[in-house]
């Protein structure tokens, strides 16, 4: 394999995720970040799903476990009501036994700080350092740092979160990306509230939210704010205090008391839209985005940290295993878009009953939080909140074999809608290309089609039957070869079956 040289712009954890993986697989990352050391701002997050396994697969997993919020047997988040008392609460552990004891609550930057140690021994790290521009040639990326240095590299990946400046330069204005869900957040550190030992606690009221929890420092509490509000965009430091107290005036609970403990200056309160960034591609020669700058989800997906490091990981694998970058860009966002498209759309469902807008959606809001504490209903968390890993779960994992308008596919665990937004931009990205597409399916453990994904095979035939020219199915047992029988006319023009043993011949096959 070939060494690249890849400058990283982001020293967050898409950055730093991606900067561990690509030392670790032989290249020769660099990481520049604009901040002059690493921030310790921001919110908690619930850590799971992708992420977890990437984090599992990085051996820091015990480290992050004794530095995780709400320690002990009363970890909670709670709704309360205007005195302060639970109208509905979801324990930790009913949430960690729904995610298979994968999940940890965290503050992001001990997540940040937790990578950053992993990697800093071995990366270069630049802090107090952008990019003012970027240039193109057929080999290489050459930026000009904003101290008017120039510097050349393989390729450039932008990892610098939702107003990525890489994205800004190379790709176009976030304004072309950016998709407004109608809401602000906020947050910013109070003093402890001795009250509030183990719990995350909320108060709604229509249109608007408040909460407060206990940080992992001593003596320090964290408020989120989060409310409807008109797209004004950017929000300057000094009216961020008096754009919360407008927002939230009059309303109960302890919120006068959070208000009242509130920077006055507007200097430490973190303060934006509710936004999530959605592209068609998130490639342009030898530039790529990977977590937020490329998809960004919002706190309401429950999973931006997650994807980052799993866009990060799988960028950092597919270059691994081929020295063609293009090739690896490209298989990169066919495995990976599909997943942050279908955790952008649970999260766009989900907006309306995050921040009810009326007195009945705050009512059914508990409601529907009363339920998911009980066992029976307690799948519907993991299902709106997407719990498994796609390294686990996806059934499709392209062969190395594949090239030119060849594609080739193991097969393995059951198909969902992402595995065929998977095949599907393969497809496409060959069809610009060439006419046809001839598809090899290798099937190693086939466990059939998610009740949800059914509507998506019949689509897939009925698009692509004509453009897919040959289709070979590879597998040892008797129904593979009806299923090769049916295959001609449901989803290629010529279809074959080849046992496992032969699959050689497939391959010159499908190339004759």
């Amino acid at each position: 394999m070939n060494q690249l040289r890849i400058l990283i712009s982001g020293g967050g954890l898409a950055g730093l995720t991606a900067a561990y993986w690509l030392h670790r697989n032989g290249h020769q990352p660099v990481v520049i970040e604009r901040a002059p050391e690493l921030r310790r701002d921001g919110y908690a997050i619930d850590f799971f799903g992708t992420g977890y396994d990437v984090a599992e697969r990085m051996g820091i997993i015990d480290t992050l476990a004794g530095k995780q919020l709400f320690m002990g047997d009363n970890g909670a988040v709670a709704f309360v009501d205007e005195d302060g008392k639970a109208k509905a609460e979801l324990k930790l552990d009913a949430m960690r036994k729904v995610l298979d004891n994968k999940y940890l609550p965290l503050m992001h930057y001990t997540l940040e700080e937790t990578i950053y140690d992993a990697v800093k021994q071995d990366v270069e790290i630049r802090f107090n350092t952008s990019i003012a521009s970027v240039s193109q040639s057929a080999d290489a990326v050459t930026v000009t740092f904003d101290d008017g240095q120039r510097e050349s590299f393989d390729l450039l990946i932008g990892a610098d979160g939702i107003h990525s400046n890489v994205r800004s330069l190379v790709f176009g204005s976030e304004s072309d990306f950016a998709c407004y869900m109608g809401y602000y957040m906020a947050c910013y550190f109070v003093p402890h509230n001795e009250q509030q030992q183990a719990t995350w606690e909320n108060y709604n009221e229509p249109g608007r939210q408040a909460g407060v929890y206990n940080s992992d420092r001593d003596g320090q509490s964290i408020t989120l704010f989060i409310w409807q509000a008109d797209d004004e965009g950017y929000v300057p430091h000094a009216q961020r205090a008096q754009k919360l107290r407008s927002a939230y005036e009059g309303m109960g609970w302890i919120t006068p008391q959070l208000l009242d403990d509130m920077p006055a200056d507007g200097g430490d309160i973190f303060m934006d839209t509710v936004t999530q960034i959605r592209m068609n591609t998130w490639r342009n020669g030898r530039v790529v985005l990977a977590g937020d700058a490329a998809g960004c989800m919002t706190p309401i997906s429950g999973q931006g940290a997650s994807m980052a490091l799993a866009s990060a990981y799988v960028l950092a694998d597919e270059l691994s295993q081929t020295d063609d970058w293009q090739q690896a860009l490209a298989v990169y966002e066919q495995r990976v878009k599909p997943q942050f498209d279908l955790r952008q759309q649970k999260a766009r469902d989900f907006a309306k009953q995050f921040v009810p807008g009326s007195e009945m959606g705050v009512k059914t809001q508990t409601v529907l939080m009363k339920l998911i504490t009980y066992q029976a209903f307690s799948g519907l968390l993991k299902t709106q909140f997407v719990g498994d890993s796609f390294l686990e779960t996806a059934a499709l994992h392209r062969l190395p074999q594949s090239s030119g308008n060849v594609l080739g596919y193991r097969v393995a665990g059951k198909l969902h809608v992402t595995d065929y937004q998977t095949l599907t931009i393969g497809i496409e990205e060959i069809l610009k290309a060439s006419d046809e597409v001839r598809l090899l399916l290798q099937l190693d453990g086939l466990e059939g089609i998610e009740s949800g994904a059914l509507w998506q095979d019949w689509k897939f035939g009925r698009e692509y039957h004509e453009k897919i020219a040959k289709v070979a199915i590879i597998g040892d047992k008797r129904w593979e070869r009806w299923l090769a029988r049916l295959s001609s006319p449901l989803y290629a023009v010529e279809s074959r079956f080849f046992h496992t043993d032969d699959i050689d011949n497939a391959w010159a096959w499908l190339r004759s």
